[in-house]
């Protein structure tokens, strides 16, 4: 049985802890809060905050170029509306690995010596998928320059350079007009983007 001197002492450690846990839960309301404005679950914006991001207003200021936007929507989405003519890669596609290489393909078939290498950014509706599908990139990254340390003769993967449109092309269209795309895009974009029904590449 307790005596009469411990009961206070564990009421004070009592407070404490349950002060400690009320501001706990009020952090994780707040930033699940953010992430609710943001349109993303709370791990996927816990994520964003360690991406790397361009607003609309640094493309539109050409801060970045050249740039190959990829859309990482679903293809009802890119069909209803897309940023110029950005090539489709689905996330479903960047997670499942095929869509990696098609992004891949899509970047060698532009890079040449006297070029500087091109910025991939990726975007979605708001922001959410496209995060992830650079999180999926960045671990492929990793993953190829561990497996080239280990096997001398192995031939590399063209390294992709990744940004995250923030926002997505829901702040991309509060900025610009469709009609106003190509206008924007000329300046920073790498030209002689080529759709077909099915893929949708890079022609020299």
């Amino acid at each position: 049985m307790l005596d009469k001197n411990a009961k206070p002492g564990l009421n004070r450690y009592s407070r404490i802890l349950l002060v400690i846990m009320g501001f706990g839960l009020t952090s994780v309301a707040s930033v699940g809060a953010v992430a609710l404005f943001h349109h993303m679950d709370i791990l996927t914006f816990i994520a964003s905050l360690n991406t790397k991001q361009v607003t609309v207003a640094e493309l539109q200021q050409g801060k970045f170029k050249p740039v190959i936007l990829i859309d990482v929507r679903s293809p009802e989405e890119y069909a209803e509306d897309r940023i110029g003519e950005s090539p489709l890669v689905p996330i479903i596609d960047i997670e499942m690995g095929f869509g990696v290489k098609q992004i891949q393909s899509i970047v060698k078939a532009r890079v040449k010596s006297d070029r500087p290498q091109p910025i991939i950014v990726l975007y979605c509706a708001r922001g959410g998928r496209s995060v992830k599908a650079y999180k999926q990139l960045e671990k492929i990254a990793r993953y190829s320059q561990e497996s080239a340390a280990n096997e001398t003769n192995k031939i590399k993967d063209i390294s992709l350079n990744v940004v995250v449109l923030s926002g997505g092309i829901k702040a991309w269209r509060q900025a610009v007009p469709a009609p106003k795309d190509a206008q924007i895009l000329a300046p920073i974009t790498l030209r002689s983007l080529i759709k077909s029904p099915s893929v949708t590449l890079l022609s020299e």
